[in-house]
């Protein structure tokens, strides 16, 4: 028993030693590897590089406002009538007196006619009446007739001449309206508006026309309080309609307070002559010339980057971005004005500049894809 006990014992070591050895071999293999010495890759990122550019700016307040509705005139019937004609439609220009409507007018001819028959009449009995007291008066001085028959011959003849006159106011009146069955223009200007047809029945004072005065529009431009150390008259205003294309050179005219307001706002106004299709009431779009910045200092838009410190730009020189915190001014067109911290002929990050950092790496190129390193002094 004891000799097969003193047998077995190395079969047992001998898988216990092999493993020793593989971990030895491993930690030695694992040793090597931690001696040999890493390289650190740099990030290096693409943008293109634009010099910062120099020229005039404008400085523009933009404002929405509005056309006023010129002077204008609702024409409307005089008398009570049937339109037999309408002559005149919507947007049709008419000048001062030219015919619009013209109204049945055979009830006023009637009238015309029989006040002058009434004219005539009476013209006739008051000079019989004449007569006749002309001969009373005669008779009375030969005591033929009585005094009292004289008055009232007299009297008669007054009541006849009064008759007349009002016969007279009669006839005047139905001239005038027979006349006002041709409705005419009070003014020059355009049909806004045409209310009636050919038989419609009206009565006097219904609506049958509106014309709106020709000539220049006013336009009014709303401004609040915070505006007024900037807004003066004589400044050129560029309006256009929403939309449109066309732009209407102008200046402002006058300044005033807007009525019903207590907080100080106000309006500029100008006139202009109507461009064509600008319709009164409509709204327009007005950039006001405030001031000239003459040799600004501009950059691309995209350039402009806003971080903690502000709205910076990353200035390139020899291979690397450098953040430079700038204050930027008014916009034109793609590009921004650099009121402070900037100088013309300064190269500057644009594609790509989100994405630096200060000090960072860059392969810069120009916008036309060209190596932009030896521009930039690297």
């Amino acid at each position: 028993m004891k000799s097969r006990l003193q047998c077995e014992r190395p079969a047992i070591g001998l898988p216990v030693l092999a493993c020793f050895a593989m971990v030895a071999v491993l930690l030695s293999s694992c040793g090597g590897e931690e001696k040999q010495p890493q390289k650190n890759s740099v990030r290096v990122v693409n943008i293109t590089v634009q010099p910062a550019g120099m020229q005039d700016v404008d400085v523009s307040e933009s404002v929405v406002g509005r056309i006023l509705n010129p002077r204008s005139v609702v024409v409307s019937s005089e008398v009570t009538a049937t339109v037999k004609w309408v002559g005149v439609d919507v947007a049709d220009s008419v000048v001062r007196n030219e015919l619009l409507v013209r109204l049945d007018a055979t009830d006023y001819q009637s009238a015309v006619l029989a006040a002058r028959a009434e004219i005539a009449r009476l013209t006739a009995r008051i000079g019989a009446q004449k007569r006749l007291v002309g001969r009373y008066e005669k008779l009375a001085r030969g005591k033929f007739v009585s005094p009292t028959m004289l008055d009232q011959a007299e009297t008669q003849w007054a009541a006849l001449k009064q008759e007349r006159l009002a016969a007279r106011d009669k006839y005047v009146q139905a001239s005038l309206n027979l006349k006002r069955t041709g409705v005419r223009a009070p003014i020059s200007g355009r049909v806004q508006r045409r209310m009636v047809a050919a038989g419609d029945y009206v009565r006097a004072g219904s609506p049958l026309v509106s014309i709106v005065a020709g000539g220049k529009l006013t336009i009014s431009l709303p401004f609040p309080e915070t505006r007024s150390g900037l807004i003066r008259p004589g400044q050129e205003v560029a309006l256009t309609l929403p939309g449109g294309s066309r732009i209407v050179h102008t200046r402002i005219r006058e300044l005033s307070p807007m009525v019903g307001r207590t907080s100080g706002a106000f309006e500029a106004r100008m006139k202009i002559d109507n461009p064509g299709e600008w319709r009164p009431g409509g709204g327009v779009i007005a950039d006001v010339l405030v001031a000239k910045h003459k040799n600004a200092v501009v950059v691309p838009a995209p350039a402009v980057v806003l971080r903690p410190k502000g709205e910076v730009v990353y200035v390139i020189r020899h291979g690397k971005a450098f953040e430079q915190v700038v204050n930027t001014g008014v916009h034109i067109g793609p590009n921004v004005e650099i009121i402070r911290g900037l100088s013309a002929g300064t190269p500057v990050a644009v594609d790509g500049a989100a994405f630096l950092g200060n000090g960072a790496t860059v392969h810069a190129r120009t916008s036309s894809g060209k190596d932009a390193s030896e521009a930039d002094g690297t």
